[in-house]
């Protein structure tokens, strides 16, 4: 596959190739069958097609991905060869898009967001999923409410701002906690699951369609359930979901439509609490990767594509591992496993050795008592950086990956009481990754936005007009900041923001600096040569208007064009900031 499996900077528009070793029947290339999508926005929809020899399978996406978010690629084993034969156990890997390049990697507190409704008391909001459950092309929050029993939605503007509390809500008792999300039935929509652990089960709220949940069904696994992942483990183009209780890892598989049968229990360590899925061996196919609370162990049990798993193979981890986050650290290609040890107060790391065994732990220094685990290029260097959340530290620690998978000391977050977990999304769509750290007795989440650059002159991104390129607000190839790169043969996606229906104009030029004042903003665009009006209307009902621009076959290596978008907020035209694309 291109992008590589595991790769941990890819553009956020990049096609994806995946060759085969036998020519592929085109009419078993369905929706059903070849699918990609985001952790944070969902299927991604695109163009699949075969070179001449019919071995080489390319998609191509009508949207970018969200800035670095992991992406997966599935194809399931209905895909057949020109003979007839079926893809033995299907095909999954993935990797990260890209942040920002050379991100600022500055946070500061941008918001507060309270998952409480007016009067009320304690809920007990351990963490959240960022799906965009609207389809708006921006994260959301999905919070996990322990006491309250209840999941609360709670949309983004698309600036980065959290409208009203909308509730659903589980029986009394289930106590929903981990998450995990993803298009458990196939129409295109983000579903949600949780493990809810004094209800021993499995909760799936499906997406009505509209971004909103339906009630949830309940599914028994039984035992203390504190961890959840998806993945397809049989091939067949849906997502299975494990669900650990501390005596085995609960797997139920999804019947295609988003229902799940009955559990089966993966034997997987010595009480199993935390989990993630991934391809450790490089074989395609989904391994299970399992933390032992009580023998202190991660485990990783191979796959065979038929739902079947081999035997584990064992490794100390250096304490309680309470959660597990899984990327490639050092870029070796090989899939690595990083754990929260709770009770010790570090990060244990332990690298893959591609072959489904792991090296000895290294651990690392974090705060008091931590409970998540998360990774993203947080400061747009190419690599995994890592945060976990604190429950007695009522913190968050960001460890920066220097180098070679090996981290250093970064920052710490406050929340308020109790940190318990972290999310690494984008979520003002800026293109650089953003921190939020709940807090589960305040009931709130403490919203570190990563600070954009200071261009002096240049119009910056704002809610009322923003313009971005491959969802990057970023002032490329301005105030000192790299162009924005393009390969010839892809799409470049220009999406503008401001005010639902308002009128929008979108200009291409020659870059200008400094810029030209105008009654609009500074325009950064020169004149002469006259300006190019690219396209022209009205953002859509969420203020949004996406706009793929192709990049001929035939455009040489530094060629370059800027672009400026003219948005009317209330009466007055005002300019967005400018970009600058390159050709790579």
């Amino acid at each position: 596959m291109t992008p590589a499996p595991h790769a941990t900077s890819v553009a956020n528009a990049a096609p994806i190739t995946l060759t085969l070793n036998a020519p592929v029947l085109a009419s078993s290339v369905t929706p059903a069958v070849a699918r990609v999508a985001g952790r944070w926005s969902g299927s991604v929809p695109g163009t699949w097609s075969l070179d001449p020899t019919g071995t080489v399978l390319r998609f191509d996406p009508a949207r970018p991905y969200f800035a670095g978010e992991y992406v997966q690629v599935m194809l399931a084993r209905d895909l057949r060869s020109t003979s007839g034969t079926a893809l033995a156990g299907g095909f999954a890997a993935g990797f990260f898009a890209g942040a920002l390049p050379s991100s600022s990697g500055s946070f500061a507190l941008g918001s507060t967001v309270s998952y409480r409704r007016a009067g009320e008391g304690l809920v007990r909001t351990y963490g959240f999923f960022a799906g965009d459950i609207d389809r708006d092309g921006a994260p959301d929050m999905s919070a996990t409410n322990e006491v309250s029993f209840d999941v609360r939605l709670l949309k983004n503007d698309g600036c980065g701002n959290f409208g009203a509390i909308a509730v659903t809500a589980l029986p009394s008792g289930e106590e929903p906690s981990p998450n995990e999300g993803g298009d458990l039935n196939g129409d295109g929509w983000l579903d949600l699951a949780t493990g809810n652990q004094l209800g021993q089960s499995m909760a799936v709220f499906l997406n009505s369609g509209t971004g909103s949940y339906l009630p949830p069904v309940i599914y028994p696994v039984g035992g203390n359930v504190h961890g959840l992942a998806l993945a397809d483990v049989e091939g067949d183009g849906d997502l299975d979901a494990f669900v650990p209780n501390q005596s085995a890892v609960q797997l139920l598989r999804n019947a295609g439509n988003g229902t799940f049968g009955a559990a089966t229990a993966i034997e997987a360590g010595n009480g199993e609490w935390s989990l993630g899925t991934g391809d450790a061996n490089g074989d395609g196919l989904a391994d299970l990767f399992c933390g032992a609370a009580f023998g202190q162990t991660v485990s990783v049990r191979l796959g065979d594509g038929n739902g079947g798993f081999g035997a584990a193979q064992a490794r100390s981890c250096g304490g309680f591992p309470w959660a597990m986050a899984l990327g490639d650290i050092d870029g070796d290609g090989r899939l690595d496993c990083l754990v929260a040890n709770n009770q010790q107060n570090t990060l244990g790391v332990l690298r893959g050795n591609g072959d489904g065994t792991l090296q000895p732990v290294q651990l690392y220094a974090v705060g008091q008592r931590p409970v998540s685990v998360d990774l993203a290029d947080l400061d747009g260097d190419g690599d995994l950086d890592v945060a976990t959340a604190n429950f007695a530290g009522a913190n968050a620690t960001v460890l920066r990956n220097v180098g070679g998978g090996v981290f250093a000391p970064w920052l710490t977050l406050a929340a308020r009481t109790a940190g318990s977990c972290t999310v690494l999304v984008d979520f003002d769509r800026d293109g650089d990754v953003d921190i939020t750290v709940t807090d589960e007795l305040s009931d709130e989440g403490f919203v570190y936005w990563q600070q954009g650059p200071l261009v002096s002159g240049v119009a910056a991104p704002t809610c009322a007009a923003a313009l971005r390129l491959d969802e990057r607000a970023g002032r490329a190839g301005y105030g000192g900041r790299p162009a924005h790169l393009v390969d010839p043969g892809t799409t470049l996606f220009l999406g503008l923001s401001g005010a639902p229906s308002s009128p929008w104009l979108l200009l291409a030029g020659a870059a200008q600096t400094p810029a030209i004042p105008t009654p609009f903003g500074p325009l950064s665009l020169a004149t002469p040569p006259p300006l190019l009006v690219l396209a022209s209307g009205s953002l859509d009902g969420f203020g949004e208007q996406r706009i793929p621009v192709p990049v001929p076959l035939g455009l040489v290596s530094g060629a370059e064009l800027a672009f400026q978008g003219l948005v009317l907020v209330g009466v007055q035209p005002q300019l967005t900031n400018p970009e600058l694309a390159r050709v790579r």
